[in-house]
């Protein structure tokens, strides 16, 4: 799940608005969205937010195609959520982690296959997160709803 962390100037603008009764739930459902579609776009890119080009994948490599877009369930499962205090973007996927956050995974092993299968390492390919374009974004939404909120 991605969380925005205010910067010091957006958190002054934030009082700001919150002293003046501003309701922030328009622009949380704009930024909200904007994560769900940033999200989204690292997959046909397949890029980090850093903008980072991801390491090819094996099946990628193989069969042609995206990274993390064999079948698309991983994209497909991106979903957004926000209120007046809160914009969210993540996903329901247990094998989301992996490939956000690299690691190592051990096959299964069964009673007629007693012998330990070889861990399997999987690349940290982030599609989750914030790159500064992103974060310029979040900032123009806050900033013209607070121009707007305060001039009324």
């Amino acid at each position: 799940m991605l969380e925005f962390a205010f910067t010091d100037t957006l958190t002054t603008r934030l009082e700001a608005g919150i002293k003046a009764s501003v309701d922030f739930t328009a622009p949380m459902r704009t930024i909200a969205n904007m994560m769900r579609t940033q999200t989204i776009e690292r997959f046909e890119a397949e890029t980090g937010p850093d903008g980072i080009k991801w390491l090819p994948s094996q099946r990628a490599e193989e069969d042609g195609g995206l990274t993390l877009t064999d079948k698309g369930h991983l994209r497909q499962s991106i979903t957004s959520a926000s209120d007046a205090t809160a914009a969210v973007a993540g996903t329901n996927l247990i094998y989301a982690a992996i490939h956000q956050f690299g690691g190592s995974v051990r096959g299964r092993t069964s009673r007629r296959h007693q012998n330990v299968p070889k861990p399997r390492v999987f690349p940290a390919r982030p599609f989750m997160g914030f790159g500064q374009a992103d974060l310029a974004e979040i900032e123009a939404v806050l900033d013209a709803h607070l121009i707007k909120a305060l001039a009324a």
